[in-house]
């Protein structure tokens, strides 16, 4: 009897995960944009910041979405910005950028580099960092919703190192 309740739990929960992959499945590909057949030009548009986070300078920033994750998750795009300019930018998700043109100094957890053409870095959900464009600069930039559970732990490795 035993044994076939826990066969039955198994069961069920093989069911449960199935469906739910199977949901999500549908989701994501009833959500995802047909693949492109022309080419697209998205124009960089302008949008402002929180006046707080400008330190010098009169930065025009200027960006555009170029695709989306069907869950929302992850996003990619084109930023760009004038210099000179000194900013705090404050990531509201795990981004990645790739510098394209210009050059940038960062400021970022007690660190400071360099961003040329060609250069990558990653900044974690929740954190800042003080940006010093020097010139024109433009990046292409994926942003990523990490899941609860990465922020938790990453909570905990904070507190615990």
């Amino acid at each position: 009897m035993a044994q076939q309740r826990r066969f039955l739990v198994l069961a069920l929960g093989v069911a449960l995960l199935t469906g739910i992959a199977a949901y999500d499945a549908h989701r994501y590909i009833n959500r995802m944009p047909a693949a492109s057949s022309v080419a697209v030009n998205r124009p960089l548009m302008a949008f402002a910041v929180d006046p707080a986070w400008i330190h010098a300078g009169v930065p025009n920033f200027r960006g555009s979405e170029t695709a989306r994750s069907a869950d929302g998750h992850t996003i990619t795009g084109l930023w760009s910005c004038d210099g000179p300019s000194i900013f705090e930018w404050h990531f509201a998700f795990d981004e990645t950028v790739h510098l394209l043109e210009g050059e940038i100094e960062v400021d970022y957890q007690g660190h400071r580099f360099t961003l040329r053409p060609g250069d990558t870095a990653t900044f974690h959900t929740g954190t800042r960092a003080v940006w010093h464009v020097k010139q024109y600069s433009k990046k292409a930039y994926t942003l990523h919703r990490p899941g609860r559970l990465v922020l938790l732990w990453r909570w905990l490795a904070d507190r615990w190192s």
